[in-house]
């Protein structure tokens, strides 16, 4: 149950990423995204945060925390699509 609940609050963390990139507030996804790794790790939500964060981070020219990003990313989930890139 306590899972389940910990997955819920991840995926509402997705949500609030996703419109804050709607909205163009780059900062701000990539906060929650950040939220919800140190969180709520380990759930099946962390990888599509360190996607939004690596998205987020590409945006605003931010190449090294993009880079730390996406070895997390790489060392984690390597068979994710943005680490075969």
């Amino acid at each position: 149950r306590m899972i389940d609940i910990k997955s819920r609050l991840a995926r509402y963390e997705i949500a609030v990423a996703k419109f804050y990139i709607e909205r163009e507030a780059y900062v701000s996804a990539a906060n929650r995204g950040r939220y919800i790794v140190k969180y709520y790790s380990p759930s099946a939500e962390v990888e599509e945060a360190l996607e939004i964060m690596i998205d987020c981070y590409d945006k605003l020219g931010l190449d090294d925390l993009k880079q730390n990003a996406r070895q997390v990313l790489a060392a984690n989930y390597p068979e994710n699509s943005l680490v075969r890139n």
